[in-house]
């Protein structure tokens, strides 16, 4: 007897009724649509294209479409505006995700991955392409996804490479590309209306006169933006102007460099064995800089220390390793438990969690035994527990500072 149930060849692959919804429920959908550019968003495949057709798709599935949201923006980048509002609007009051295609959520298989992890593993939320009819609760069909990605991906980054080309392109034609420098303005190129050059801006380089009369006079970068926000002058790509505005500025343009080397009391090899001494003492970063600047030492560049710099010297150097990261943690919690005693008397002091540990140490530049940058908390609870201290001590440097150093592990160890 056959099967009253048969798939006719040719018939279309059509959802039977009532499979977006539960025992009589309307399903609920929210739609996301996206275009690289501006002039995408008008030509091809509109956000009204898109827009359309899910709104025909909803329709046609009995499913109730509660939102549509809406980018201009690559698919390549991760955090987009009208994708956040999507998933947040799915996790809240929705069931279903449509896109048109799965392009249009990402070209990147890493970010589609960690989105399916995220929001439609579990099976409580589900993920439509329109025009690619692949259901992702089966291993062919997350495979066939990962397929359509990985050429997603490519036209991407091909287009991407394209990019480059054409701007190096132009810009070696002689013809300006990108943001407009202060004192310069763009004009349309003779040989070429469409193409932009630079040429000075009289108004803008009367600025910069000013600036430089200001900074003769010893005038300095905070005092020369209050001036020029007092006088009502616009700067580029903000509202007011600021020091590292100003800084940047005298940069570029060469007006006022960094002090010369020849004028800074100490040499690179002198600034970086200060750092190190005071690393050895257990301080900080941020302390370090803090006391480089009030002793008057001057960095290598800019005028003060910052936490930032400071933190790449340690990294930098082949010594900076002078203290095993047990030892390191050690004094660190020791001038932590000094500092909560004076700030607190009698107050019990807490010692900060592992994860929080594990952070100070990628902040001095410590790696794993493993040679990784990153640590875990479990990898922090071995350290101090002393499991890796012949390690560290076999690696420790042989200057005369490590010496005494590594002499002082030793002892620390044997006691």
């Amino acid at each position: 007897m056959r099967s009253a149930s048969r798939v006719h060849k040719g018939a279309p692959n059509r959802e039977p009724e009532g499979h977006y919804g539960a025992e009589g429920s309307q399903r609920r959908a929210v739609g996301y649509v996206r275009v690289s550019t501006d002039m995408q968003a008008t030509e091809g495949m509109s956000l009204e294209a898109q827009q359309s057709a899910i709104e025909g798709y909803c329709a046609l599935h009995g499913i109730k479409l509660v939102k549509i949201c809406k980018d201009v923006i690559s698919g390549g980048k991760d955090v987009r505006p009208g994708l956040q509002e999507a998933l947040r609007t799915l996790q809240t009051s929705a069931d279903v995700l449509i896109v048109l295609k799965f392009d249009r959520l990402s070209r990147s298989i890493k970010h589609f991955c960690e989105l399916y992890e995220t929001y439609f593993k579990d099976g409580t939320k589900e993920l439509v392409a329109i025009r690619e009819s692949i259901r992702l609760d089966s291993s062919l069909g997350r495979a066939l996804v990962g397929i359509l990605l990985v050429f997603a991906q490519m036209e991407r980054e091909a287009t991407g490479e394209r990019t480059k080309e054409a701007i190096n392109h132009i810009r070696k034609s002689g013809y300006h590309f990108g943001k407009v420098p202060f004192g310069k303005r763009t004009i349309p190129a003779p040989d070429h209306p469409r193409m932009k050059i630079l040429v000075d801006d009289d108004a803008e380089l009367a600025v910069i006169s000013q600036m430089k009369e200001w900074a003769k006079e010893g005038v300095g970068i905070t005092e020369i933006a209050n001036r020029l926000n007092a006088k009502g002058v616009k700067p580029p790509q903000s509202e007011r102007w600021t020091n590292s505005l100003i800084y940047n500025l005298r940069l570029r343009l060469r007006h006022i460099t960094p002090r010369a080397h020849n004028e800074r009391p100490y040499t690179d090899e002198e600034i970086r064995e200060r750092i190190l001494e005071l690393r050895a003492n257990g301080h900080s970063a941020r302390q370090i800089a803090s006391i480089l600047n009030e002793q008057g030492w001057i960095p290598l560049k800019g005028r003060l220390f910052t936490e930032r710099n400071v933190q790449g010297l340690l990294r930098s150097s082949d010594a900076a390793k002078l203290l095993s990261p047990r030892r390191y943690l050690e004094m660190m919690l020791t001038r932590m438990e000094r500092a909560h005693e004076k700030e607190c008397p009698g107050e019990p002091f807490e010692k900060p969690p592992l994860p929080t540990l594990a952070k100070m140490l990628e902040e001095a530049g410590y790696k794993t035994p493993r040679g990784h940058e990153h640590w875990w908390p479990a990898q922090v609870a071995q350290v101090m527990e002393g499991r890796f201290d012949s390690y560290y001590l076999s690696i420790a440097p042989r200057s005369p500072m490590a010496r005494r150093s590594h002499l002082d592990e030793s002892s620390h160890c044997e006691a």
